[in-house]
């Protein structure tokens, strides 16, 4: 019988049976440019499974059947081999046994002084009212005035902010919404379990570009010198980078994440909350051109793909409507996703396909008025996962990271 039957018959794939033949576990003869599968295949197929089935591996398989094979045993020597190698294993099944017992012991004694969650709820974050001396109206230019809300230890968890021209900011669950933010109902809901999905669904070539990124950044990304100062992140997201570099902020700077998804940013706030009881971070929530900022205010802006993600969408850079917001010594650092080349059925449309090229990108933050500081790229990937179905067949792409500073 064809390979197709034997596979069908055997209730397995073509795929498999090739490995065996590549194995030599199962040797049809050809005919042409075909394999004839006969009944000691079958019988050496049989072999094959039960063998599997009490533990062998196809490599210990393997060595068993030449054994048969090459030394033509009897009854006698065939029973005598196949009995050493089954002694062989059930003591190698013993040995495994008690390693993974081993093994058990230490992961329960581990469990027992690892601390369980706390049930305590955590402390409340919201808008620090030191950042509302920032707020901004787009309309007037005008400063906001808290009119109503609820305060607790500094930080406003729920309120209105007024300006004298009447335009009004609500604060919701201590995040601060600006205009133009998506509607929750057509944002997809965030789990617990996001970043644990989030791995197991995403190929590790991008996830470990994603981690040299973040680690680059945080060995090379100075917080400190912002101290006392706004530090402003367009497209916070799940909050990958903030994640990453909490810890590097000061107690004295102001921390703004930005994104236009209420979802996301309401997430990446609790899933934040038992570490920034300590720092002054606004979560804000609006449209990335009508964040509601006192121009000059922000001396470090933080592009973490927020530009890349809007130029799937808009054939304009994002930068060059935000940088009012910038002090003349403002440091930029930016992340970027470029593509070593465009298929012909491209995700990204054509007009924003310059703002995927590093040179365009460079070319553009020169004419901004950034001087390059430094500059990192990883590996190129071809795959992504659910969440980043940017990729198709043809092309690759890798993380471009670009530090700056404003010229005079």
């Amino acid at each position: 019988m064809r390979i197709g039957e034997f596979a069908a018959k055997n209730n397995t794939t073509i795929d498999t049976v090739r490995h065996y033949m590549d194995l030599s576990l199962l040797t049809p003869d050809k005919e042409g440019s075909f394999y004839d599968f006969e009944e000691s295949c079958q019988e050496d197929y049989n072999t094959i499974i039960s063998l599997k089935n009490i533990g062998f591996t196809l490599s210990e398989i393997q060595t068993l059947m030449l054994y048969e094979r090459i030394g033509r045993h009897t009854e006698y020597s065939r029973q005598k081999t196949y009995r050493a190698f089954f002694h062989n294993k059930v003591k190698w099944i013993e040995a495994e046994l008690l390693r993974l017992e081993e093994m058990r012991n230490k992961l329960k004694q581990t469990l027992e002084f690892m601390p369980v969650e706390s049930e305590k709820p955590h402390p409340s974050s919201g808008v620090p009212i030191n950042a509302l001396r920032l707020v901004h109206c787009n309309e007037c230019q005008s400063s906001y005035v808290l009119t109503e809300g609820r305060v607790e230890n500094g930080q406003i968890i729920s309120g209105r902010l007024t300006c004298t021209c009447g335009d009004v900011l609500e604060i919701r669950d201590g995040i601060l919404f600006g205009k133009g933010s998506l509607d929750p109902d057509t944002c997809d809901s965030i789990e617990e379990t996001f970043i644990d999905d989030y791995v197991q669904t995403t190929h590790v070539d991008y996830l470990k570009n994603l981690h040299m990124s973040l680690q680059w950044a945080r060995n090379n990304y100075d917080f400190s010198k912002h101290r006392n100062r706004v530090i402003l992140e367009l497209g916070s997201g799940r909050g990958f980078f903030l994640r990453n570099v909490v810890d590097r902020i000061s107690e004295d700077s102001l921390y703004i994440a930005v994104d236009h998804n209420p979802r996301a940013m309401a997430w990446l706030k609790e899933s934040l909350s038992d570490v920034i009881v300590d720092r002054n971070i606004l979560f804000l929530c609006c449209d990335f051109k009508r964040i509601p900022l006192k121009p000059g205010s922000v001396s470090a802006m933080v592009d973490a793909t927020g530009s890349s993600n809007y130029a799937f969408d808009h054939e304009d850079f994002l930068l060059d409507s935000l940088m009012q917001l910038l002090s003349n010594d403002s440091t930029l650092y930016g992340h970027y996703l470029v593509f070593e080349s465009f298929a012909f059925n491209s995700m990204v449309p054509e007009g924003s396909r310059k703002w995927f090229r590093k040179e365009s990108i460079r070319d553009r933050l020169n004419k901004l008025g950034f001087s390059e500081l430094k500059e990192y790229e990883t590996s190129p990937i071809s795959e992504g996962g659910p969440r980043e179905d940017f990729f198709v067949k043809g092309e690759s792409i890798h993380n471009y990271l670009y530090m700056g500073e404003l010229k005079g």
